[in-house]
């Protein structure tokens, strides 16, 4: 039996599944746990940590009082220091652009260029004793997508994992947890890879694993059309403008929605054959497919994906 509910936030559509009966509670804690970050990590909530840490740019720091929080700043600037293609600091560019909102725009060259001044993360100043966090220079803005459905998913999974789940699935709008025993029963999943030509419709692969998280970065997830060219939310950097790349999508198989999140962007941000490198470098598994429908695995997939197209 299964106990499911679906529901919006963090910007997508969710679904928790508990493949046993009487979950019930268990999902509506999950879900207010889920609220309750997301309140906090929101780029666009005005009342959230990250807003306020925005806010106090240039002006002093910000005490966070939840330490799975700091710990998760840190881990953040401590990605975007690697230069690898993750910046927690590139809010200033996601700004300008504002991909996937109504008021969507090309910004002009004048204010990317201002704008990438402000995304040096050695300009942000961590307090790990006093659990602060200080964005020196006016203007900055810390950007938590791209690492917080990643945290988000691992705090679910350990509140499943401490409650005893044998069997299920956390997917927050394309990051996924595989809990335990699969529907059939057993710990190994049948786990579609989307055909970015038709998300939602068919996959393109299909991947035999054991329970791990499935963290999915494509093109197709948000995107503008601003005058007649359409324009993804995947943002580069170094340029201050969408990612130029023959990637149509990333997955990445690994063992904590954190890391998959990340490795999800540079993966993308890099593509074949240094994204490749750089996801086997962190031990982990990927699937990259081409937006002419190439498919390309890790090592460690080769014997449990099927291309299915």
């Amino acid at each position: 039996m299964t106990t499911t509910t679906t529901f919006h936030g963090l910007g997508a559509d969710n679904t928790l599944t508990v493949y046993a009966d009487g979950a019930n509670e268990l999902l509506n804690q999950s879900i207010s746990m889920i609220n309750a970050y997301a309140h906090l990590l929101s780029l666009y909530d005005e009342a959230s940590l990250l807003t306020l840490i925005n806010k106090q740019a240039g002006k002093e720091p910000v005490h966070i009082p939840v330490r799975p929080v700091f710990n998760l700043i840190a881990q953040a600037i401590a990605w975007s220091k690697r230069g690898l293609g993750y910046n927690a600091l590139i809010g200033p560019i996601v700004k300008l652009w504002r991909i996937g909102f109504d008021d969507a725009h090309v910004p002009t060259a004048e204010e990317v260029t201002a704008a990438l001044a402000l995304t040096d993360p050695d300009l942000v100043e961590l307090d790990s004793e006093n659990q602060t966090v200080f964005l020196t220079k006016p203007g900055m803005a810390l950007d938590l997508g791209g690492i917080a459905k990643g945290f988000i998913v691992d705090q679910v999974y350990d509140l499943w994992d401490k409650t005893g789940v044998e069997g299920g699935l956390i997917d927050l709008g394309g990051n996924q947890r595989l809990v335990g025993n699969a529907a059939s029963g057993v710990p190994l999943w049948q786990w579609p890879i989307t055909d970015p030509r038709t998300p939602g419709k068919r996959s393109i692969a299909t991947l035999t694993t054991t329970p791990k998280a499935v963290v999915t970065t494509g093109i197709y997830e948000r995107h503008s059309a601003i005058n007649g060219k359409e324009y993804h939310h995947l943002l580069d950097p170094n340029t201050g403008y969408p990612v130029e790349s023959d990637m149509a999508s990333i997955t990445v198989v690994a063992d904590s929605g954190l890391i998959g999140d990340v490795l999800s962007s540079i993966g993308f941000y890099a593509g074949i054959p240094a994204g490749y490198d750089a996801v086997e470098a962190e031990g982990e598994e990927a699937i990259f497919v081409t937006k002419d429908t190439r498919v390309y695995q890790t090592s460690g997939l080769r014997e449990t994906l099927a291309v299915t197209m």
